[in-house]
């Protein structure tokens, strides 16, 4: 899968642990899925999981879709170095199919999520904003690290598809 961007610094002096990962540009009609405040569903890929499965496993426990026409998008490497992972996550984009069951969130960020539908241009300006007002917060931890990666990620993705 070709890369198409590295997020953050590798420090040499962390043993990082890799976490496969699969994020989804989800699309319906002209417009794309935005959850939250500009990320875009998707997350772990479990051992022996293919990326396919992983994304139809994490939309159904996120938002209860199902998900046709699975294309790769590229990938992105993020160094979480508050936690000492190196995320490499494959991206894609998919054309929604049905909202099939309900959410079976696995946490309390996921029961909190909220789908933004937007038209492409928007979507990028919008999160594109979201990076900004995370960027203008002191970086205390992983969870706003994470949380200014991951709209780093969307953005990324979201421009690489037309």
């Amino acid at each position: 899968m070709k890369q198409l961007q590295i997020i953050g610094t590798q420090d040499d002096s962390i043993a990082y642990t890799d976490r496969p990962t699969v994020k989804v540009v989800v699309r319906r009609g002209d417009e794309i899925l935005l959850l939250n405040k500009g990320l875009l569903p998707g997350g772990g890929v479990d051992t022996g999981e293919a990326d396919a499965q992983a994304i139809q496993r994490e939309l159904l426990e996120e938002i209860g879709m199902n998900v046709k026409n699975i294309q790769p998008i590229g990938e992105i490497i993020q160094y979480r170095n508050f936690i000492q992972k190196k995320y490499v996550i494959h991206g894609y984009t998919a054309e929604f199919d049905a909202y099939i069951s309900t959410p079976l969130p696995q946490d309390a960020g996921e029961a909190s999520f909220r789908q933004h539908w937007m038209k492409r241009d928007d979507a990028v300006q919008y999160v594109s904003e979201s990076i900004k007002v995370v960027e203008s917060v002191v970086m205390l931890g992983d969870a706003i690290q994470g949380r200014l990666y991951n709209l780093m990620t969307s953005l990324a993705l979201i421009k690489a598809i037309q």
